[in-house]
């Protein structure tokens, strides 16, 4: 997950007259991005480390956090639809107001968020921080850990940041796509496989007044993929959606670049949101009992319709 997110965060912003990042700023969202999230984890090792717990609770709470973990795993491949609830979300007033600050900017918050994101060897740290019942020890703990990481973090979004200058132009491109909004039969929507192709297609479903948008493209293997549109680490973020762009999917809420291949993966990340679907008969066949589980995601949700 903290992948894809280093890589979302770390595409530099264009702002000469051609429309290309100078040199000197290519590295300077990843450097943001990895500051803000040095300073997220000594602050919380500080704020643990002076609380100070029992050892018994600190084994508690790290069983509490592998159990998140175990559910957040199987709410990615959409097999028991009641454990969505469990879901820990970022509060919306506070994505929204993230969302609005300068783009350049922005990594440097995301970074900030980084510490409290649910994440397994993350949280075993901060439990390790927590038992030392010294905030100072707390501290130097979490630092040594971000710093540990900032060599493979910035080196991924250097490596990304090289990846979006060359996908750069294909991302201003006309958009080449086909909206459907299928009919429901029993109790399911359908879609022809014969019909798709390398450009994706959009599927609008209406669940009691929110838009549920799903993409359905033909993979580069020729098999037939199904995602919903929206990223599965963003939502319910109103830009938190992906269009295409030259034979590319580019996620419109930071501006990174995915191939088709993305669309039906369970790989976490920035990718679009896997949903369960059937592909048999020549038809990719979705329940819609199990989107309206997804409307809370598309709640603000602010993509094409067509």
């Amino acid at each position: 997950m903290c992948g894809g997110i280093n890589l979302s965060q770390c595409i530099p912003v264009a702002d000469d007259d051609n429309g290309k990042t100078p040199k000197n700023k290519i590295i300077f969202p990843s450097l943001l991005y990895n500051t803000g999230r040095v300073i997220s984890y000594s602050v919380i090792g500080f704020l643990l480390g002076g609380m100070g717990i029992p050892l018994l609770l600190q084994g508690i709470l790290k069983i509490i956090a592998g159990l998140f973990m175990v559910i957040m795993g199987i709410n990615m491949l959409g097999w028991i639809t009641l454990l969505r609830k469990f879901q820990i979300r970022f509060p919306q007033r506070l994505t929204d107001k993230i969302n609005k600050k300068r783009r350049e900017n922005r990594p440097f918050f995301v970074g900030l968020l980084n510490g409290l994101m649910p994440c397994g060897p993350m949280q075993s740290m901060q439990i390790i921080a927590l038992g030392s019942g010294n905030p100072v020890s707390g501290a130097a703990a979490m630092l040594m850990v971000s710093l540990g990481t900032v060599p493979l973090m910035l080196g991924f979004g250097s490596l990304d940041t090289s990846e979006a200058e060359n996908t750069e132009s294909d991302a201003e491109k006309e958009e080449t796509v086909v909206y459907e909004t299928p009919a429901v039969e029993n109790g399911e929507i359908s879609i022809n496989a014969d019909t798709l192709t390398s450009n994706p297609m959009y599927i609008n479903y209406d669940s009691n007044g929110t838009n549920i948008q799903l993409i359905a493209v033909k993979g580069s293997d020729g098999t037939p993929r199904l995602s919903l549109n929206t990223c599965q680490v963003c939502n319910p973020s109103p830009r938190a959606y992906f269009k295409e762009q030259n034979g590319r999917l580019v996620y419109q809420n930071c501006g990174n670049v995915f191939t088709t291949d993305s669309v039906g993966e369970t790989t976490d990340g920035c990718n679009p949101m896997y949903i369960d679907y059937k592909n048999t008969d020549g038809k990719l066949t979705v329940s819609v009992a199990d989107l309206d589980t997804y409307a809370d995601q598309f709640a603000s949700w602010d993509g094409p319709v067509k």
